[in-house]
């Protein structure tokens, strides 16, 4: 780019000025929310005229026309009218490179180095667009089609809340900062969101925010100084007697024994539902010991769980064997819809007080059969197919805690003979 020859700073500053830029509103097609797009309009000296939307909304008695920005000084406002800055000052920066080059500048040309440009800016849900299209083409490799969907579903949390919140179908990702961060996590709990349930939605933009940052689409992480909220989880699973009564209930309907018989078999072996109606001959072999095992990818960590078969877990496969499933599959084929629907109605028959879901199997495994069996946490860590001891040990402190407290009791015990 070549310099300004000296004693023509005035020239290119009037210069400059050739190019008008108006903002207006095009109330003709306001939407079902009653906001209308801002639209800029380029004029030059000649004949020349140009005109795009802004990708900005605004309810009509909020725009001043003589002043042409958003009255008052609310977070909208002041966020579109800060956009519409930045579109003034993009548009006056390429015509002055314009002229600085070769001293010849037209409309056209101006606009179509704005149009690439603005095509070029990455935005947040166009990150997000880009980033869903390559795990569907991952499915079966490195995503599950469950994960695909879960994250299908937080990006329509995002979509939703640039809508309402901003009245734009989408904002450029250098948009999102830390107070995007906590806004939106609010929005969130005003929606009567679990912590939890927030949290996974949190943790999944932030994987997208992060995948912009290591692309140097944004300077700063605005997750650095982000926390989580905190989780009150109650962990809900069949004690002894509860189980006792649930094995020994036989139910006339065989659609609530099947269900019935399906909890139980992942209560005697720890296997999520996906897990367990994915468990196909093939997954059990006969191990070391002699005792048959099941082998199988966790599709939620990708790591190799075995499990061995406890008697009761046999018995069930004989059953199955025997009353509903295929040559394919160790158990009938029920949706994880029909199994929790189900479960519901077994609870209110045995009079077991507490909302099953098929869920609370993995957790009486790891509680009832396994830990108040004194089996050691590293076991039930690797029983579980836990990425880390450390998950095992936060989601089950308070059963710790309760095991302690007896291997303190039976210590006691033993210190006073």
């Amino acid at each position: 780019m070549k310099s300004i020859p000296a004693g023509y700073e005035n020239d290119l500053l009037t210069m400059v000025e050739i190019l008008r830029i108006t903002y207006y509103l095009y109330e003709f097609k306001k939407n079902r929310r009653g906001t209308a797009p801002i639209y800029c309009k380029l004029t030059t000296d000649g004949a020349e005229r140009q005109q795009f939307s802004t990708g900005l909304y605004v309810t009509p008695d909020l725009w001043d026309k003589d002043a042409q920005c958003v009255r008052g000084t609310s977070e909208d406002a002041v966020l579109i009218n800060r956009r519409l800055q930045d579109i003034t000052i993009e548009l006056k920066g390429i015509e002055r490179r314009l002229y600085e080059a070769d001293g010849n500048v037209s409309l056209a040309e101006i606009y179509s180095i704005y149009k690439h440009k603005t095509v070029e800016e990455h935005t947040l849900c166009g990150i997000f667009r880009e980033r869903l299209n390559k795990m569907e083409q991952l499915v079966g490799k490195e995503y599950s089609p469950a994960t695909l969907q879960k994250f299908r579903e937080v990006f329509a949390h995002v979509e939703r809340y640039i809508r309402t919140s901003y009245n734009m179908q989408d904002i450029p990702i250098r948009s999102v900062d830390y107070r995007f961060v906590k806004q939106f996590e609010e929005a969130l709990i005003v929606q009567g969101l679990k912590a939890i349930t927030i949290n996974k939605i949190m943790q999944r933009v932030r994987q997208m925010v992060t995948f912009a940052f290591k692309c140097n689409y944004i300077q700063q992480d605005p997750f650095v100084e982000y926390r989580p909220l905190k989780e009150r989880k109650r962990l809900v699973f069949l004690t002894q007697e509860e189980l006792h009564k649930l094995e020994h209930h036989h139910f006339a309907q065989k659609r609530l024994e099947t269900v019935k018989n399906i909890y139980l078999f992942s209560v005697y072996t720890g296997l999520a539902y996906h897990e367990a109606q994915a468990l196909q001959p093939k997954h059990i072999t006969k191990g070391f010991d002699g005792r048959n095992w099941i082998t199988l990818v966790r599709q939620k960590t990708d790591r190799e769980v075995s499990v061995p078969l406890l008697p009761q877990a046999e018995k069930l496969i004989a059953w199955f064997r025997e009353f509903g499933s295929t040559d394919d599959y160790i158990q009938p084929r029920i949706s994880n819809q029909k199994v929790n629907s189900y479960l519901r109605e077994i609870a209110d028959v045995v009079g077991i007080d507490k909302k099953l879901t098929h869920h609370t199997a993995r957790k009486t495994f790891a509680t009832t059969i396994l830990l108040y069996n004194d089996v050691p946490i590293e076991v039930v860590s690797k029983l579980l197919g836990h990425s880390n001891i450390s998950v095992t040990q936060h989601s089950y402190a308070q059963v710790l805690n309760k095991n302690i407290s007896n291997h303190i009791g039976r210590l006691e015990k033993v210190l006073n003979k």
